[in-house]
């Protein structure tokens, strides 16, 4: 185990792998464990939707899917459900050629010049935006009821001059955001907008077919990718065939070869313009019409109605590898005496049996390529994963490659700690890399974590003086030895200092409890809630040091049924009540309720007050005291639903035992919670209404009616006033 804590660069938090760079990384900061994996490829075959024709296809915040068809109607898909809901559609949307849902509302271009706005419930219109200086090409998603518009305005020299405008929900346009880079006359034909990376992207014919990758401030192109780059013969569809799902991905419908619908697929780009795969369009039949997409959705419209993919966890078989990659800003390891510099890379990783992940690491002691290095991985200028293209590509740095292959594990494993040793690393300056690959019928790996670790005390320090000279050689036997013991047993490491949050009754988990439970003796039972489980633990001095007295007892019911007023009451009648004295002269005697006690006329005992004929030995069962029965009886009573009486009964009588002296006997009952309650005026007394009537175990009888069926007369007349049944 490793002789004392190590010093490491870690990325585990959204603003810690936010230093880093990322090609075809998917990263979600709602995710409650974090990190990062390879974008989720869409199951196959897609669901097909069929209607006369499919066209525009949108989805609201709400996850509804909404299309029109070629006789002007538009059908509405709720999440959850199979088959579509159609009605008739206003004129503007029943002949849109792009629906855009943002907020609660739908935007339309109806015409080259003018926007509408719509309820997307009602359909009623709320705005009309018209626009004089220029032609609507295409509208995309502005976020809070906002749309964004592509328009083609005509320039001072006869040029097409391309501007993106956002109209807000009250129909205010505002100032256009300039593209430069196209300048002919109907070359752009669609765009999207990524709200996460913020750039425009376009579909444009000039000077050959090509996707133009703009900033979300307008000014020059970024980037382009030419339709020729994905396959040799590969045309885009004509029409709204380029979509988003507004944070990262691109999705471009279109084909490779003579016949497009024959062939048709949607290309998936990210946001950076590279390919993270295809999705075949085999069950539409016809050339896509329209195209969308969410975080958790691919829409696809055409002659036969919508098509429908889900992503999936599973890499489908007929599909190509996925694969994400995570490169890391330079790390610097300081000066030491024994030129240690670095020990090892750790990855909290799951991986699956199908997918693999590669280590690899860069180091230099040269400060001129450490600047260069720092220079590329901060271009702006430059998309992310082109940066680590460039990185990975330099020609003065060599990136040394550590693989490491999945297995299956059970699930209650978790992930695991993989490393790729550093100790022969003398260099200051260190990039570290990690690859994610996933095959076909892989499920998708995962980071949670990622460390690079520099020593503090090794274990190195602890072997003889003669050992500790050979750490020095590359390629060191026993330096690889003594940092495979230092990387495998550090699970050992963690399950020692973490034996303190396993006993705390905040933070054991299930298995811990029950073990602590019974190394202190409690009064339990397997079957308890976690919740339950823990404020049993926590009050575990109090039940031990109460435990056969009323306070322990109730301490457990209290464990067990938090909140106020209680749901449990004790009551002992020998303690609470005590047996009837008669009064006299200076004695007041006792107050009602009492028990009552004495001799019954059969006691068989010789002395002035036997009785003749009425003595005799009692028979089985009868007890020569009547009040015997009562002592030592402990009376409890829980008010449950019957949801809870079913979950409980199994064990709470048992705990409720173990609590009790040995010649104590318990009687659980279980009651309403009215039942609790006297009627003294105090902190026990609740007022209110009667319960609603109902068929259940917990109905109170007595007390739960029906309401009357007709009015009652009197004298007077009706007391009530009549009501509608």
């Amino acid at each position: 185990m490793t002789a004392g804590e190590l010093r490491s660069y870690r990325f585990s938090t959204e603003a810690q792998w936010n230093a880093c760079l990322f090609e075809g990384a998917e990263r979600d900061p709602r995710r409650a464990k974090g990190g990062l994996w390879p974008y989720a490829p869409y199951a196959r075959p897609a669901t097909l939707h069929e209607t006369r024709g499919a066209h525009a296809p949108a989805a609201t915040r709400a996850g509804e899917i909404l299309w029109r068809d070629d006789a002007g109607g538009l059908h509405r898909l709720q999440p959850g459900d199979d088959t579509p809901v159609s009605s008739p559609a206003p004129t503007a949307i029943g002949h849109a050629r792009r629906m855009v849902a943002t907020g609660n509302c739908l935007w339309v271009a109806t015409q080259p010049r003018s926007l509408q706005r719509h309820e997307d419930d009602t359909l009623a219109r709320l705005v009309t935006v018209q626009l004089e200086d220029g032609e609507i090409v295409d509208i995309a998603s502005g976020g809070d009821g906002a749309v964004l518009a592509l328009i083609e305005r005509a320039g001072s020299e006869g040029e097409a001059v391309w501007q993106v405008a956002r109209v807000d929900g009250a129909g205010h346009v505002g100032e256009g955001v300039t593209l430069e880079g196209i300048s002919r006359k109907s070359a752009a034909s669609a765009f999207v907008f990524l709200r996460r990376s913020r750039r425009f992207v376009v579909l444009a014919a000039e000077p050959q077919p090509r996707l133009c990758w703009f900033p979300a401030e307008g000014g020059r192109m970024s980037f382009a990718i030419a339709l020729g780059a994905m396959g040799p013969c590969f045309k885009a569809f004509e029409g709204a065939v380029l979509g988003s799902d507004s944070r990262d991905l691109v999705f471009l419908a279109g084909a490779d070869g003579a016949n497009p619908g024959g062939e048709a697929f949607v290309v998936i780009l990210d946001a950076d313009g590279n390919r993270l795969g295809d999705v075949p369009l085999d069950r539409l039949d016809s050339p896509p019409t329209g195209i969308a997409a969410t975080r958790d959705r691919l829409i696809v419209t055409g002659s036969r109605g919508l098509l429908r993919f889900s992503p999936v966890e599973t890499v489908p078989e007929d599909a190509a590898d996925v694969q994400c990659t995570v490169v890391t800003p330079t790390l610097q390891s300081p000066e030491r005496e024994d030129q240690r510099r670095w020990l090892r890379i750790e990855v909290r990783a799951g991986l699956p049996a199908g997918s693999t992940l590669e280590l690899s690491f860069a180091a230099t002691d040269d400060s001129e390529v450490r600047d260069r290095l720092n220079a590329i991985a901060s271009d702006a200028s430059l998309p992310s994963s082109h940066r680590v293209q460039k990185l990975r590509s330099d020609p003065d740095v060599r990136w040394v490659k550590t693989v490491l292959h999945g297995a299956d594990r059970a699930p209650t494993e978790g992930v695991a700690p993989l490393s790729a040793p550093l100790f022969d690393v003398r260099e200051r300056y260190l990039w570290a890399c990690v690859r994610l690959i996933a095959g076909p019928g892989a499920r998708l790996p995962s980071i949670s974590e990622l460390s690079v670790l520099y020593p503090g005390r090794s274990l190195m320090e602890d072997l003889p003086a003669i050992y500790r000279r050979d750490e020095a050689q590359p390629g060191s036997f026993l330096r690889g030895l003594v940092g495979v013991l230092e990387a495998t047993t550090q699970g050992i490491d963690e399950n020692i200092a973490s034996l303190g949050r396993r006993v705390h009754p905040s933070t054991a988990e299930g298995p811990w409890l029950d073990l602590i439970a019974r190394w202190l003796g409690l009064p339990w039972d397997d079957g308890l809630g976690v919740q339950q489980k823990r404020a049993i633990v926590e009050r575990a001095e109090e039940l031990a040091m109460a435990r056969g007295a009323r306070e322990g007892l109730e301490a457990l019911l209290e464990a067990l049924m938090p909140g106020t007023p209680r749901r449990f009451r004790v009551t002992d009648a020998t303690a609470d009540l005590g047996f009837a004295i008669v009064g006299g002269e200076e004695c007041a005697g006792s107050a009602l309720p009492a028990l009552l006690g004495g001799s019954t006329p059969w006691t068989a005992e010789l002395d002035a007050r036997a009785v003749l004929g009425a003595m005799r030995l009692p028979c089985p069962g009868q007890r020569d005291d009547a009040a015997v029965q009562f002592a030592g009886r402990i009376r409890i009573e829980v008010a449950a639903s019957a949801e809870e009486r079913e979950a409980w009964q199994p064990w709470l009588l048992a705990l409720i035992t173990e609590m009790l002296p040995l010649t104590a006997r318990a009687q659980l009952r279980w009651v309403g919670a009215r039942s609790l309650h006297g009627d003294r005026l105090d902190g026990t007394l609740t007022l209110g209404v009667d319960p609603e009537p109902h068929l259940g175990t917990d109905a109170i009888t007595g007390l739960a009616r029906l309401p009357e069926s007709r009015t009652r007369l009197s004298r007077s007349g009706s007391d009530v006033g009549p009501r509608l049944r």
